[in-house]
């Protein structure tokens, strides 16, 4: 049967081990936040671009008749 100091010595072990995984967890939803900051710009600046060249093309075509 396991002792109380052994006992206490597991569950520190299991704590640093959750602590260490809860780390890594928010490391890793760090790097998916910026990834989905640096794809929402991406997007947002193809959009961007797409709605002023459609503008820009209707001014020409309106000009042009």
């Amino acid at each position: 049967m396991a002792t109380e100091s052994d006992l206490r010595r597991d569950i520190a072990d299991e704590r640093r081990e959750l602590t260490d995984a809860v780390d890594s967890l928010k490391e890793e939803v760090g790097k998916t936040t910026e990834r989905a900051k640096q794809i929402g710009t991406a997007v947002g600046a193809t959009v961007g671009a797409t709605l002023v060249l459609r503008t820009a093309l209707r001014i020409r075509r309106h000009f042009r008749d």
